[in-house]
């Protein structure tokens, strides 16, 4: 499953409520969790990268390296 800001958002909200319990403003909640999923997603996509070996044809052995979408 591919990770998106408004999943993260989700994840965050319900450990906020989990750990204090519903909101006296919901709206602000929302927004900070929706603030926080996508300030998160986009550092991972902008400095994750992948490293890998290739296993097969011509480059056999050889390492790749890429960056995350």
């Amino acid at each position: 499953m591919p990770m998106t800001d408004s999943g993260l958002s989700s994840a965050i909200k319900a450990a906020i409520i989990d750990l204090f319990g519903t909101p006296a403003d919901p709206t602000k909640l929302q927004g900070t969790c929706d603030a926080f999923g996508k300030a998160i997603v986009e550092y991972i996509k902008a400095n994750a990268q992948v490293t890998g070996t290739v296993t097969s044809g011509a480059g056999a052995g050889g390492l790749v390296t890429g960056t995350v979408d």
